[in-house]
């Protein structure tokens, strides 16, 4: 699953990569959870656990998350995923990628009895790129160095880009055939 996100979202993948290569430079001793991954963070799930709300990275188009389903159940019967931002249920196989915006809020269909399923999700965090954002400080730092007004511009420049972001999402006729 970690080409899906270079393969359909080309524009967001070269953005995280880059700013992959920026973190490693400035903090040699960091590190990605998978090395050929741009995903800052990753973690698995069990069942019906919920992915904590600190996660969803609200009003910003810039995040993305990859969901890959494992287990025993049947997709066809349960385990759909929600896509509540747009209306939409979609089949949830096992071992078959999801990519969605961080932003989209979504949950699952329920298993049915004696069915397992287990997650390997990955995000692109937006910590990292407001670190660069902040001149190389964290949000704590930067808030007490700068005056409100240099503070409320960079806020202000965060939810604009999350407009501008929505263009480099897909479109169906510029996906990959096959």
């Amino acid at each position: 699953s970690l080409g899906i996100l270079e393969q359909y979202c080309r524009t967001a993948y070269l953005a995280l990569d880059a700013q992959k290569t920026a973190f490693l430079a400035h903090h040699p001793d960091g590190y990605y959870p998978c090395e050929t991954s741009v995903f800052s963070a990753a973690t698995l799930l069990h069942g019906d656990a919920r992915i904590p709300e600190e996660i969803l990275q609200r009003m910003d188009a810039r995040s993305w998350i990859i969901l890959t389903p494992f287990g025993t159940y049947d997709f066809r019967r349960g385990g759909q995923i929600i896509l509540w931002d747009f209306g939409v249920v979609k089949t949830c196989p096992p071992g078959a990628p999801i990519i969605i915006p961080a932003f989209v809020r979504y949950s699952f269909v329920r298993l049915r009895p004696g069915e397992t399923r287990y997650f390997c999700f990955q995000w692109a965090g937006s910590g990292i790129r407001r670190f660069f954002e902040n001149g190389k400080e964290l949000d704590e730092k930067f808030a007490i160095a700068t005056t409100r007004e240099e503070y409320q511009w960079r806020e202000s420049t965060r939810r604009l880009s999350h407009l501008t972001s929505i263009d480099n999402f897909p479109v169906a006729h510029s996906l990959p055939r096959g």
